[in-house]
């Protein structure tokens, strides 16, 4: 594990950054997926709510690889590489992610998917893909 830099854990936080969470299947198939609930929980550690992914869940389930792409505005973006730890259906990430996300969608979540962060890597544009963390 790496620890997210601060202002990269900024850009997580900002409501208008883009999030999208790729995995692939166990033939190696990939998949990708517009996760706007996609949060950092600490320094290492990003979560987010279960709403409609059920090819995402299945993936992470099976190989427990995923990365994740944040962009913020066309020129400043950041992709994070991790592992999936698990789904949590209870409890006070749970909690806050279920009360967040009725408050803003007025929708029920089924569960919070937990990603242990490996890798941290520059993806904005024009830059080299630079290894961060």
């Amino acid at each position: 594990m790496v620890t997210i830099p601060k202002d990269i854990m900024d850009i997580i936080a900002a409501p208008d950054s883009t999030k999208m969470i790729a995995t692939i299947d166990e033939k190696g198939s990939p998949n990708v997926a517009t996760v706007g609930s996609i949060t950092a929980i600490d320094s290492e550690t990003i979560a987010f709510a279960e709403l409609f992914i059920k090819k995402t869940k299945t993936n992470l389930e099976n190989t427990k690889k995923v990365a994740i792409i944040i962009f913020k505005g066309p020129m400043v973006g950041y992709q994070l590489k991790g592992t999936f730890v698990g789904f949590q259906t209870s409890g006070p990430i749970f909690d806050s992610f279920s009360e967040n996300v009725m408050k803003l969608m007025k929708l029920q979540i089924k569960s919070v998917g937990i990603i242990k962060v490996d890798e941290v890597f520059e993806a904005s544009p024009g830059k080299d893909s630079k290894k961060l963390a």
